[in-house]
């Protein structure tokens, strides 16, 4: 991942780790998505809402619509404890039943060329997730391996913008 700010733009297109169009289908009414800001003065903006989408977006479109939302936005401080680690330095999300560590791929192709690469997206899933579950959850690292590969799901988040998506799904029922 390169060092923060250097995707910072005005518009939310392509995706990166800044937001821009991360289409995860759990998340809804309820749901936490945490956003690390890498500008000074950094605004808010929200668009695309989908009525229905499969995981993995394909083709430009899902069951697009106008939508009104309500949105609360905090403010997390690094080390307060109000937001996951991992969620300071690249996207996190959070619904009712699950955690959703994100792995993106470089938007660009700046970092070793490597462009919309699914493994990539991947390997950074996982590495979130890994974070997340020693960082914020106390499992030791070779366990939270074990477990992410025993009883964690990874899915396709989007495929169709040339920023590929995976995300995967902790299960908080196997924390309680």
């Amino acid at each position: 991942m390169p060092p923060l700010g250097t995707h910072a733009r005005d518009r939310s297109d392509p995706t990166d780790w800044g937001g821009g169009t991360i289409d995860i289908r759990l998340l809804g009414d309820g749901s936490t998505f945490s956003l690390p800001v890498h500008t000074e003065g950094a605004l808010f903006s929200v668009g695309d809402p989908h009525h229905a989408m499969g995981d993995g977006e394909v083709a430009l479109t899902a069951m697009e619509g106008s939508l009104r939302g309500t949105f609360r936005l905090t403010v997390c401080k690094k080390g307060a404890g109000d937001a996951p680690s991992v969620a300071h330095r690249y996207p996190f999300a959070e619904t009712a039943d699950a955690w959703i560590p994100i792995g993106l791929s470089d938007p660009d192709g700046s970092a070793d060329g490597q462009g919309s690469d699914l493994d990539v997206a991947m390997r950074t899933a996982v590495v979130n997730a890994l974070d997340f579950l020693e960082q914020d959850r106390g499992m030791d690292r070779a366990t939270a391996y074990a477990y992410l590969s025993a009883a964690a799901d990874f899915t396709l988040s989007q495929v169709v913008d040339r920023t590929v998506g995976v995300h995967g799904v902790i299960r908080k029922a196997h924390f309680s």
